[in-house]
Formats: structure tokens, sequence, C-alpha cells
């Protein structure tokens, strides 16, 4: 692909980051670094007994407005309302770990863990988040086992196995994630439980929603991007030993991951996430191979992904204005889209009228 082509799709990919960093409350940037969690102190949780009688049926909070949360201004819930809302709807393995979320405690994902060992959404927080390598690899391991079919848990394996240097043990559980094709987070389940944690809080539906939208973080987005850097390097070591035998599959898998994360990721942020990785494996390839999907040529996919790219940039362009003057049933209607059709399906309600 000459020069001017690849540094043309550099620019647009840039473009459309920093679009996206402005709608998402500056996520792209927290994206782009590796998550990491500092030790801290455990949080002394007060009991419900101590807590509950001093509350008052919270007032609704007006205060929070949509341009606020644009600008990425999200409000944070503190340690009283976060046990209140437990309180009131119950201190369940998913409640649990909205409450890890909103307050950066992992107490409660372990709390979570100890009660309900087997959920893999418990697993997998603490794969993600978890303060040292071995609860990390202890949690990858039960999530694999607790969920066999979710390709995230081979993913997760192999960036951990590429982190200690073993790359037999990385390709194992990449091969193994051609064979399972779901791939889920349980983002969805986590801001459900936020929303009800904002709405427990007073705030009013459309900001409580809205809230737990950008309050949202993607710890998996650092370990997928490591992982298909990683996958790369690889590939080209094959391709300078001249093992092409070897150097096929790593592009099958690059190729593979990039596509899920599109197809499956709720979110934009996982569009750009999943294009940047398709990209890097389809440059690879001369472009009248066979590479996306329907039969699909690479030149014929990076033409497709480079369409996408650009909706993507006029979208974002349009969105901020469109939304924050919206009238409330509409901004509802999106925050609902945003639910059931993923988020660039109701960008496009909201900015094209479709």
């Amino acid at each position: 692909m000459p020069l001017r082509r690849v540094a043309q799709i550099a620019v647009v990919l840039g473009l459309v980051a920093v679009g996206v960093w402005v709608v998402r409350g500056k996520k792209w940037e927290q994206l782009r670094k590796p998550t990491e969690v500092a030790a801290r102190p455990a949080i002394k949780l007060r009991s419900a007994a101590d807590i509950i009688p001093q509350l008052k049926d919270p007032p609704k909070r007006t205060g929070v407005t949509i341009k606020e949360l644009l600008e990425g201004k999200v409000p944070k819930l503190n340690q009283l309302e976060v046990e209140a809302f437990l309180k009131n709807q119950g201190r369940t393995t998913m409640n649990l770990l909205v409450a890890s979320r909103l307050l950066n405690d992992l107490g409660f994902a372990r709390e979570a863990a100890k009660d309900d060992p087997k959920n893999p959404a418990v697993q997998l927080e603490l794969a993600l988040r978890g303060e040292t390598p071995e609860e990390k690899a202890a949690a990858v391991a039960a999530f694999r086992e607790a969920a066999p079919g979710n390709s995230l848990g081979d993913y997760l394996a192999a960036h951990q196995a590429f982190l200690a240097g073993d790359a037999g043990a990385a390709g194992a559980a990449l091969i193994q994630s051609l064979d399972n094709p779901l791939f889920a987070d349980y983002s969805r389940q986590l801001v459900a439980g936020s929303e009800q944690a904002y709405l427990e809080s007073g705030y009013e539906p459309n900001a409580a929603a809205g809230a737990a939208m950008f309050a949202l973080t993607m710890p998996r987005a650092g370990p997928l991007m490591e992982v298909s850097k990683s996958l790369l390097s690889l590939q080209q070591e094959f391709i300078r030993s001249a093992d092409f035998d070897a150097a096929e599959p790593t592009v099958i898998i690059g190729l593979t991951l990039g596509q899920r994360i599109q197809d499956q990721g709720p979110y934009l942020i996982d569009q750009l996430i999943g294009v940047n990785i398709e990209r890097q494996f389809l440059q690879q390839l001369d472009p009248l191979t066979q590479a996306g999907p329907g039969g699909q040529s690479a030149g014929e996919r990076l033409e497709a992904l480079d369409a996408n790219l650009m909706e993507i940039r006029s979208l974002s362009s349009a969105f901020t204005e469109k939304f924050a003057s919206a009238d409330e049933v509409t901004q509802s209607q999106y925050l609902e889209k945003i639910k059931s059709e993923g988020e660039l399906s109701a960008m496009r309600w909201l900015v094209n009228g479709k």
C-alpha cells in the first residue's frame, strides 16, 4: 500500500479518535494507556445499619446537565450513596461489581468473588483490575473455566503469556480463541447497574443514564491492543525467518480479533479499537488476498473500513450539538437506543434521523 495512502488513513483515524475523545468525555486518552490500579489500603466499609438511618429520600439532582456530561464532567457517587444502593437493591454479584467500579474499590469485587466464585463477570473483573499479576492470572484461569466459549478469556491468557515471554502459551491461547466466537465483557450490565445506582441517589432519569454511560471505563482495551501488537511482532519474526506457514495463522487471528471487537462491542470506542487492529493486519497482505467478511479482498476490506471511519468522523462532528440541543424525550430515546442497538446505531439515528 502506498505510503501516502497509509498516511491518509493514519490522519483519518487520528481525527476520529479526537472526535470521540470530545464526545465521550476524554475516555479515548484513558483507553490508550494500560490500566494501572495503584495499591492502596482497602476502604473499611460502614455497615448498612450505620448508614441507612442517616439517609433521606434524595432530591432529584437537576444540576447535572447533558452539556456537562459531554464535557467530561461526570458526577461521582460517594461511599454513602453506593452503600445505600446496595442496601436497597441488594448485594447481588452484579451490584457489587457496579459498586467496585463506582468507588474504584476492588474490595467489592473480591466480596462478589467470594460469594459467587464461578460467575464469569466476577472473574473477568479481577482479571482486568486485579492488583497483582498473581491475582490477575488466577482470575483469568477461573474466567476461562467459567466461560469457556468466550474468546476474551483466551485473549487475556495470551496477553499474560506474552508478558511472561512465553510465546508458545500465547499462541496456544490465540489458536483456541478461533474456536470461541463469543466476545463479551458484561459492560452493558455494568452500565445498567450504574444507572440504577445514580437513580437511587436522586439523579433524574436522563442524567442517571448519561452519567452511567460516561462513567464506564474499558480496562480490556489496553490488553487487547497489546496482544495485537505482540501478535504483529510474532508475525514479522516468522516472515523474517521465512516461516510463512507459521505467519499465516497470526494474520487470521489478528483479523478475527479486530472484527469481533467491531461486531460485538457495543460502544463507539470498540469500533475504533477493532478497526485499528484489523487494519494493521490487512496492511500486511496483498490487496487481492481474500481476507474480509463475505469474501472481500484485503483491498476491499480496507476501503470498507475507510468508509466506516469517515462515517464515524462525520457523526462525531455533528453529535455534540445535536444531542445537547435535543429535547428531553429525544435524549431519552437516544440513551435507550444505545442499550438496545449499540452506540454507533444510536448516533446514526440521532444525527441522520434513521
